[in-house]
């Protein structure tokens, strides 16, 4: 019986060395961190003083506010829910671009870091609000009003980070219209007479047009190709209808230092905003018209362009 000599085994290429699985978990904490601050940054420039209440306890100046890295209160409400969900959807956009290069529990480590700067943000705010508030039941539902604002605005942060990191791309588009939805008040926040850009930037009201090129682009990038994705373009364009009118009417309402001190009317004042600013073809049409512009632009555009890609072997 003889010994036969193995076979050399087939020469292959050794696996390029992985990234330590700390370091991908650290840049993934660093990501979500970033994110949440640059939803805070049209805030942060403003030197981050607390605006003035509609039920402080005593006068002062607005110099002379607490420092908060949030502005709680009744007159900054869509701000809040918009530097909050605008964080949320950039730390979605960073973990989709770079899932590939990130470990796969990255979205965990994002989310992590995006909230973990939210909820100290709110609980800092929460405080410094509480220490200028008079002790009564109203000061306190006040002040439990404001923090569930900025609750509100995590959850959608949140949502809105899962849909456009990890969804189909029928989910990433309304995750990517809650942010577009969102930039306009983080833009709005970031113009003067409350941020730090001066107003003359916003020739013609370029600035409440934005939301809508951005829900139209965000439907171009996913497409009307699959039942799911075109469901999700006709959701989008309802949220663009809808969410304005809900914004305006709350604002209207809580924002209103007055309405306040009549709380059996201003659910009614609510509503009534609420039903006229949805019934008034001025304000729903033309945001409308631009997101379906867009996007049909956008599809027809994506459409040129694979035809092209298509035609490019056959020519060669």
């Amino acid at each position: 019986m003889s010994l036969e000599t193995p076979a050399p085994a087939a020469f292959s290429e050794p696996e390029p060395p992985r990234a330590p699985q700390w370091r991908g978990a650290f840049a993934s904490l660093g990501i979500g961190l970033g994110a949440a601050l640059i939803g805070l940054l049209p805030w942060i420039l403003t030197g981050m003083r607390l605006p003035l209440q509609a039920m402080w306890a005593f006068e002062a100046l607005p110099e002379q506010m607490p420092v908060a890295l949030l502005p709680l209160g009744n007159s900054y409400l869509t701000a809040v829910v918009g530097m909050l969900v605008v964080g949320g959807v950039v730390a979605g956009i960073a973990a989709r671009a770079l899932r590939s290069r990130l470990p796969a529990r990255a979205p965990l480590s994002i989310a992590a870091g995006l909230l973990f700067v939210q909820i100290v943000a709110t609980a800092q705010s929460a405080q410094a609000l509480e220490s200028g508030l008079p002790s009564d039941d109203r000061a306190s539902l006040y002040l439990l009003a404001s923090v569930g604002i900025a609750v509100v605005g995590m959850l959608f942060a949140v949502l809105a980070f899962g849909l456009v990191a990890a969804a189909p791309r029928a989910g990433a588009m309304i995750g990517l219209v809650l942010g577009a939805l969102a930039v306009g008040w983080w833009l709005e926040m970031a113009m003067s007479p409350r941020g730090v850009l001066p107003i003359e930037l916003d020739l013609g009201g370029v600035v409440r047009r934005i939301p809508a090129v951005l829900v139209g682009v965000a439907i171009a990038w996913a497409g009307v190709r699959s039942v799911g994705r075109a469901i999700a373009a006709v959701a989008s364009l309802l949220l663009l209808w809808f969410v304005p009118a809900v914004a305006t009417a709350v604002t209207a309402g809580v924002g209103s230092s007055m309405m306040l001190h009549f709380p059996a009317e201003l659910r009614e004042y609510v509503l009534s905003v609420f039903s006229a600013y949805l019934s008034m073809p001025s304000l729903v049409l033309p945001p409308l018209v631009i997101a379906v512009v867009v996007a049909a632009a956008g599809i027809a555009l994506r459409a040129v362009l694979a035809r092209r890609r298509r035609a490019a072997p056959l020519s060669e």
